[in-house]
């Protein structure tokens, strides 16, 4: 499953503010992995997963103060 379908499914059944926090936690995550592993391998997909859940949080952080 893609990381969109994912968050759109979250979504649904927490809404946008508690799945914007999560996307923030699980962006931090990558980021702790992916600093444990650049040394060793720079091409993991660590970076990528980082940033994609990051930028997941800030949009639904966003479309969620719209909303208010």
């Amino acid at each position: 499953m893609y990381n969109q379908k994912l968050v759109d499914k979250l979504v649904e059944q927490f809404g946008k503010e508690e799945i914007a926090k999560f996307a923030e936690i699980v962006s931090v995550m990558y980021d702790i992995k992916y600093n444990a592993c650049k040394d060793l391998d720079g091409l993991c997909e660590f970076d990528y997963e980082r940033d994609w859940w990051l930028e997941a949080s800030v949009t639904l952080k966003n479309e969620n103060n719209e909303s208010n």
